[in-house]
């Protein structure tokens, strides 16, 4: 075998490096999303040039090695103070020395406690890397240098927040922010589909490692990220396939596009995140998705649900994590959500949920003795929001029959004794005695 099919058998720069964007390469399976809750100390805004330094301290040499020593990590410490004391407040200048302050910290503190030997953990670019010690059967490859990681003869660390997997080698030359860092600071995706600049916006360099891009060169091609729209080298860009948010939320499009390594990781990370809104971004959507349509309705109900649960003593054990992600009110999905609705298994779960809590509510004494009568009908069966059946008034909270709406012409029929009072000029009195009745102030002493 050549070198060259060697190397394209034991890294996966190689893989399809003939190919940018075109969908024909096999999906490449995804690790499972991290669960730490640290967000790391480094931060990165919308652009993912992790290496950027402001202007104005550029020229200080704050920037030191990993293999520096103790006393040059607290000079570098020092210096940091300063700067930090004599820097404009909110500036870019101030926030980047605090999250490089931090890091240097936390790299003295690993000096101290290991003594000069292999550190066990290492903090760098707002990742929380420990030291491998068994990675099993299956093959593993660097992400900054792109290579296999021998695990017999070689060192490696893997990061806890994103899985970011590298050589002992390779840990003091990592470029790329935290993709957990980055998605707990912007609390969302990104929802404009492939937004795309071109490489002259990039200086024709990887938007990661600005390394030079080129089409002359077949093994340093430029791939675009459908995600972000950026240009990345082989190195960062590994052909990883995976359904974009944007796409989704307005095309409803589940086809896997081609991202790079860091949009992989925020991807996977963030899938069970509720960050899309719907509502906001793309309602039309809820008119051409008829699963999502009931999905939604369902999640108005788990609300007036979650109410009575919640006022129970018995309630709250029915409250299990899919209750409460589709019960709150903040009415955002994620993308594993979106994902169910897509494959009809959350239809599934939805319909056992609330046929459980609904059968609580209507035999708890409690939860039963607060719902409503229609006044109407006048006859004794109970009414709750979340009845098909039934529906409410959006001034008073009164509950009617459909059927009784409409014959009323969609008039609520206490609206129309509020308004009667109104005219009659008695609310100023019934207003008074309302508050004589409740003002329970006025008879402490």
């Amino acid at each position: 075998m050549t070198m060259a099919g060697v190397l394209a058998n034991d890294s996966p720069k190689y893989r399809n490096s003939l190919i940018c964007c075109s969908p024909r390469t096999a999906e490449i399976g995804s690790s499972p999303p991290s669960s730490s809750s640290t967000s790391g100390c480094v931060s990165a805004d919308d652009s993912y040039d992790s290496s950027y330094i402001p202007k104005s301290i550029a020229n200080k040499k704050l920037k030191i090695h990993a293999s520096a020593t103790k006393e040059e990590v607290e000079r570098a410490i020092l210096q940091c103070k300063e700067l930090i004391l004599s820097s404009p407040q909110c500036s870019d200048e101030r926030k980047w020395l605090v999250r490089y302050l931090i890091e240097l910290r936390l790299h003295l503190q690993d000096l101290k406690d290991n003594n000069g030997q292999i550190r066990l953990a290492v903090s760098l670019k707002g990742h929380h890397f420990e030291q491998q010690t068994s990675t099993g059967n299956r093959k593993q490859y660097c992400d900054h240098c792109s290579g296999v990681i021998w695990s017999i003869v070689q060192g490696s660390y893997i990061c806890t927040d994103c899985k970011y997997i590298c050589h002992y080698k390779c840990i003091d030359d990592v470029c790329r922010v935290c993709a957990h860092v980055i998605m707990t600071e912007k609390g969302q995706f990104e929802m404009n589909i492939c937004p795309e600049k071109g490489l002259a916006s990039q200086d024709y360099k990887c938007a990661e490692c600005h390394t030079a891009l080129t089409f002359k060169d077949a093994w340093n091609e430029p791939r675009l990220c459908d995600y972000t729209g950026l240009y990345f080298c082989t190195t960062c860009h590994w052909n990883d396939q995976s359904a974009i948010p944007a796409r989704v939320v307005h095309n409803w499009d589940w086809e896997k596009h081609y991202v790079s390594r860091i949009a992989f990781q925020m991807l996977t990370i963030s899938w069970n995140r509720p960050y899309i809104d719907i509502e906001r971004i793309n309602p039309r959507l809820f008119n051409f998705i008829a699963e999502l349509e009931w999905v939604q309705k369902m999640r108005r109900d788990l609300e007036w649900m979650r109410r009575y649960l919640c006022a129970c003593s018995n309630g709250p054990s029915l409250l299990h994590p899919l209750f409460i992600q589709l019960g709150d009110v903040n009415k955002k999905y994620s993308m594993a959500h979106l994902q169910a609705i897509n494959d009809g298994t959350l239809e599934t779960q939805l319909r056992e949920l609330t046929e459980v809590c609904r059968s609580h509510i209507t035999n708890c004494p409690l939860c039963s003795g607060k719902g409503y009568l229609c006044e109407v009908c006048m006859n004794n069966e109970v009414l709750y929001p979340f009845d098909s059946g039934a529906i409410m008034c959006e001034k008073c909270n009164s509950m009617y029959h459909r059927g009784c709406w409409l014959r009323k012409r969609q008039k609520c029929l206490k609206c129309l004794r509020i308004e009667e009072r109104k005219r009659s000029g008695n609310d100023t009195d019934t207003a008074d005695a309302n508050n004589f009745e409740y003002d329970i102030d006025k008879f402490v002493d």
